[in-house]
């Protein structure tokens, strides 16, 4: 069975394992369903557990996958692996998954426009249309430097300190499914992005891991929210986030509306619409509610 690549794999024992040989899943197509959890989440690693047993190094060296390594994967490895499935379930190197993009111009009203897409992601991505991104090597934190200094007052739990800087990383399955079972975390856009810059900070020099863990746990909030307002700040790890990314960089899509011939994308930024994305593997009873 052919390994597929993954966009940043998982480090184990040193080794650096990112391929990964995906079966058809485990327990039929509708397993993904079996959860109590009904979040993107639960099902991406429903659909991991279900694929793969098993990482291997470029060289062929193998690791198999225990309960907790499953949580570790990268999100955008689970991605990769369960749109693998995708075209094992299909039989199709270039599955389909429709689309359906809002108009923000032409639509007045109770008049909601919408412009329905049927491509290939992986052929546009063959094709050069789109782009896809790979880690290089084992090493995927980065840094983060912020033009402007940033002070965390002492207070009865915390040291506090000034920093300028910050070490991230993509985000694991386990975080995740954490912030999608947050509603606050999920209640907004903006929310959102907090909550993921929060969790994908590991290290800032200059704040002890203690205090960086204590004011992570702040109520109500998050920590990029709370002590990042400068808009350079938040500019720089907007930017370095993006440049750092990995997985398929869908940005430069070009997606007009059938109605008036204006861009989908008000902001010039494409995207992929992943609202369909589990359905090619359910049966095709399952209607788009239902997924």
């Amino acid at each position: 069975m052919p390994k597929a690549r993954l966009y940043i794999g998982l480090v184990k024992e040193s080794n650096w394992y990112n391929y990964a040989e995906i079966h058809p899943i485990g327990g039929g197509s509708l397993s993904i369903l079996d959860t109590g959890d009904k979040t993107g989440a639960a099902r991406f690693l429903k659909l991991v557990k279900g694929s793969v047993d098993v990482l291997y190094t470029e060289s062929g060296e193998a690791w198999e996958l225990k309960e907790d390594d499953y949580l570790n994967i990268y999100s955008e490895d689970a991605w990769k692996i369960s749109y693998e499935a995708i075209k094992i379930r299909t039989g199709k190197e270039h599955p389909v998954i429709p689309e359906n993009f809002y108009c923000s111009v032409c639509s007045k009203g109770d008049i909601q426009n919408y412009t329905p897409v049927s491509e290939s992601w992986q052929k546009l991505v063959d094709e050069g249309y789109i782009d896809e991104f790979y880690a290089d090597s084992q090493e995927c934190e980065f840094k983060v430097v912020l033009p402007k200094n940033v002070i965390i007052d002492s207070g009865r739990t915390v040291v506090g300190g000034e920093f300028n800087e910050m070490i991230m990383k993509p985000l694991t399955l386990r975080q995740m499914l954490e912030l999608h079972k947050n509603r606050f975390a999920i209640s907004t856009e903006a929310n959102i992005i907090y909550a993921s810059w929060d969790a994908m900070i590991v290290k800032i020099p200059g704040i002890s891991d203690r205090d960086l863990n204590t004011l992570k746990r702040t109520p109500d909030s998050f920590f990029t929210k709370k002590y990042i307002t400068d808009d350079d700040n938040l500019d720089a790890i907007a930017i370095a986030v993006d440049k750092n990314s990995y997985g398929i960089n869908a940005s430069d899509r070009k997606i007009y509306c059938k109605y008036c011939g204006n861009s989908v994308f008000p902001d010039g930024k494409g995207y992929l619409d992943q609202t369909n994305f589990f359905s090619p593997l359910l049966p095709k009873v399952f209607s788009r509610s239902d997924v």
